[in-house]
């Protein structure tokens, strides 16, 4: 579609060329000129509207309407006087010689026949020069349009392989919820199971045994005595074995804290495309629920903190545990103020440390911004 408009506009711009030309070294229009003038407007024109059509539905402009057009304009060039229209005929002899793809010939093939028809109709001064001039605008255009062509070509393709990518992502991001999802069902499914086998069995029993129990509690006491005695330690074996399920099934207090650390670092990676670190030095068993509810409340806050005012592509949060004490380190690379203001969020993480008996420091350095809590053991 580039090609075509600089088509057109160097065949326009030649036939106008030769037209004021004409009318001011002859002082008038005569009719045959008006009548050419026209004919060759709408013959471009009609070329163009073709190339455009072409391309609004997708396909390739088809090499045999361009033939016909430009072999009509050199006829009607060589009809109204090519000494004259010669540059109208250079530039769609331009056109022409494009139309064949001649690759890394056409310049020479280009050159070869310019100067034969220069030599065959031998044009004016002036026709020679605007030619000339037509001709280098023409080339100039050539190598812009191919440019902007293949740049469009590959935007096309990177656009393309975008949407393909994005494809991907969203069906990854189903499958992965489809797995959880299956994983949750499946871990149900084995928790109910052992409950069952645990549980069942020995309510099911201990049900029977009370229910004779009631049958005998009247006739026969003492075995209505030894049911109910039995029924009681099948009972307390099941509550047994549930806390003994529960406490198997239940999740470390420190594996479950670095997960959701890691799931909430995770997201927040892939949402504001910031590169995150996380790590744990030391025996991370010694970290309580208290502290890890108030490390996770304060990660959500730096890592808000992050995004809004530090304009950072990393961020770092490191959990180093001692014998006495434990130290987290929240950390970005960001560009920030040498000094800044404590606002909400910064006073809301030194009182959830505070509340946990800790100590909180804000430090900021050439590096980036940095949040310091450090906890008593």
């Amino acid at each position: 579609m580039y090609k075509s408009t600089l088509y057109l506009i160097s065949e326009l711009t030649a036939l106008a060329a030769v037209t004021a030309f004409k009318i001011i070294s002859a002082n008038s229009a005569d009719g045959f000129n008006i009548v050419a003038v026209l004919a060759f407007c709408c013959l471009f024109l009609t070329d163009f509207l073709v190339a455009a059509v072409c391309c609004k539905n997708g396909g390739q402009l088809r090499k045999a309407p361009r033939m016909l057009f430009v072999a009509a304009g050199i006829l009607g060039c060589i009809f109204c006087g090519a000494e004259d229209y010669f540059p109208v005929l250079a530039a769609v002899i331009f056109e022409l010689i494009d139309t064949f793809d001649a690759g890394v010939y056409f310049y020479c093939i280009f050159a070869a026949s310019e100067l034969l028809s220069a030599f065959i109709f031998e044009p004016s001064l002036y026709a020679a020069v605007t030619a000339g001039i037509i001709l280098a605008m023409d080339t100039l255009g050539k190598s812009i349009t191919e440019k902007l062509e293949h740049f469009k070509e590959i935007s096309e393709e990177q656009r393309r392989t975008i949407s393909s990518l994005d494809a991907k992502v969203a069906g990854l991001k189903a499958y992965s919820k489809t797995l959880r999802e299956s994983a949750a069902l499946e871990e149900r499914g084995r928790f109910s199971a052992r409950i069952h086998d645990k549980l069942g069995h020995g309510i099911s029993g201990s049900i029977i045994l009370l229910e004779g129990a009631k049958l005998n509690i009247k006739t026969n006491p003492d075995q209505a005595e030894k049911c109910l005695e039995t029924a009681v330690e099948n009972l307390r074996g099941s509550v047994d074995s549930i806390r003994e399920a529960l406490r198997e099934e239940r999740p470390v207090r420190h594996v479950a804290g670095m997960a959701e650390i890691n799931e909430a670092l995770e997201k927040f990676s892939v949402t504001y495309e910031i590169k995150t670190d996380f790590s744990v030095d030391g025996d991370a068993e010694k970290i309580t629920p208290q502290i890890w509810i108030c490390l996770r409340e304060n990660l959500t806050e730096a890592m808000t903190n992050t995004v809004k005012h530090s304009e950072a592509d990393s961020f770092s949060f490191k959990i180093s545990v001692y014998n006495k004490i434990i130290k987290a380190e929240f950390s970005d690379n960001g560009k920030s103020a040498s000094s800044f203001k404590k606002g909400i969020g910064l006073e809301a993480i030194e009182e959830r440390t505070a509340d946990c008996g800790g100590s909180c420091v804000f430090r900021k350095s050439g590096s980036g911004f940095e949040i310091l809590n450090i906890f008593r053991l």
